[in-house]
């Protein structure tokens, strides 16, 4: 178990407040964020995996698997067990889900740094476990679809939010400085640092800072195992994601999305590019 001090260390907190944000207003974006997770996989599942028997092989070999790694308060707060009962974690998961006072939520730590880290270690190893075993049981074009598609479900989640906060009615709202504040806005509200490196009328990009997913991820799984599933996802997941935003918004005619860096892929800084179509 970790001391405080070990906690308190951990780069999520300088990215956090880099951003200006405090553990206790965003762990929910981890803590019902992995609810969201899971049932947008289940879901996702019964659409696209037709077996229920297939449907409970992967769900029993995640959690089976998530048990492994080491999460001890984790395991106990969610009531992963060895062999896991994957209806009782569905059900607390779900509750969590709609139920921002659920005392699991800060239950998770003994203070809101530790609780914090744990909702965000657990996020990540529920993330990098459904993949994996997607991808074993269905193959990697089957498996990457559902994947690609519970993170389009995250974009498209918060879009209403944001359009709100950021007064965008209609298409005639976007251009490249409005694309610019909602690219900031999404990625900073994970607690993902972000800096413009480049803007015109025609182009936004942006280099991310510290990445607490990938970096807690790598730290709990080791760099190889943790890239055996990212080097496989990150670029086709991500440039998704925000393909979904610009058709939802109306303006995918309009404009690109890339992404040609990752940390988890081995690059310094993460890279975004908005660029207008000619």
């Amino acid at each position: 178990m970790e001391s405080r001090e070990q906690v308190l260390r951990n780069p999520v907190f300088l990215a956090l407040e880099e951003v200006g944000h405090r553990p206790e207003d965003d762990i929910y974006i981890w803590a019902q964020g992995i609810a969201f997770h899971n049932q947008n996989l289940l879901d996702g599942m019964k659409e696209h995996v037709a077996d229920p028997a297939l449907r409970e092989r992967i769900l029993y070999d995640l959690w089976s698997y998530f048990h492994t790694v080491g999460l001890e308060k984790v395991n106990g707060v969610l009531g992963i067990e060895e062999k896991p009962h994957v209806d009782k974690i569905n059900k607390i998961l779900a509750a969590i889900l709609h139920d921002k006072d659920h005392p699991a939520i800060l239950g998770m730590g003994e203070y809101i740094e530790e609780a914090f880290l744990n909702w965000l270690n657990a996020f990540t190893i529920y993330d990098f476990s459904a993949y994996t075993y997607l991808e074993k049981h269905l193959g990697a074009k089957d498996g990457l679809r559902i994947y690609m598609g519970l993170w389009e479900k995250f974009a498209l989640s918060a879009l209403d939010h944001w359009k709100q906060t950021l007064g965008i009615k209609d298409p005639s709202d976007i251009d490249m400085n409005m694309l610019g504040k909602l690219s900031r806005a999404y990625w900073e509200s994970i607690g993902i640092p972000y800096h413009v490196t480049k803007h015109s009328k025609d182009v936004h990009e942006a280099e991310l800072g510290v990445c607490s997913y990938y970096a807690n991820m790598k730290a709990i799984l080791g760099e190889e195992k943790a890239r055996s599933m990212t080097l496989k996802t990150e670029a086709a997941t991500s440039v998704n994601y925000y393909d979904a935003i610009l058709k939802a918004l109306g303006v995918f005619d309009k404009f690109s999305f890339t992404m040609d860096k990752f940390q988890c892929c081995g690059d310094k800084a993460c890279r975004v590019r908005f660029e207008r179509r000619k």
